[in-house]
């Protein structure tokens, strides 16, 4: 038995959700961008820890765990040292213990940084927009189909 009017709301549905993805994509990339303009001090660090993050995921068959790892910088700015945990974690981890690389950091607050060879928010933020794109365009497909 079909319900009338039920593909229309899916449309709407679709496209509801496909603002929220492309918004959430868009708070992405201006964040990046600020972050990117207020951290221009580069230095070098040094990767001291990577710490493991567990996650568990509900799955068909049980529970799945998984692991992510967030890098620790270490490095020297104005004579001072620093240690700071990344934002971010990867799997597989995205440094090496006793790796050296080089960050940005914000002058007025050297605990805030940025790591130019991290390119997961720029990525995260492009695939949501496309992602939200792709939803807008069927959710409006189908809402004109079924009007």
């Amino acid at each position: 038995m079909r319900i009338k009017g039920s593909p229309k709301i899916l449309g709407v549905i679709f496209a509801f959700v496909a603002i929220i993805v492309i918004i959430a994509g868009a708070w992405v990339n201006v964040n990046t961008r600020q972050l990117q303009k207020r951290c221009t001090d580069e230095v070098t660090a040094e990767i001291v820890e990577n710490i493991a993050i567990k996650s568990r995921t509900k799955t068909k068959h049980g529970h799945r765990t998984v692991t992510t790892y967030k890098p620790v910088f270490n490095f020297n700015y104005n004579g001072q040292n620093y240690r700071v945990e990344s934002n971010s974690s990867h799997k597989p981890a995205l440094f090496e213990v006793g790796e050296k690389t080089e960050i940005k950091i914000n002058p007025s607050d050297p605990s805030e940084m940025y790591i130019p060879s991290d390119k997961s928010a720029n990525y995260a933020g492009i695939i949501c927009t496309a992602v939200g794109a792709v939803f807008l365009v069927v959710g409006i497909l189908v809402i004109i189909k079924f009007r």
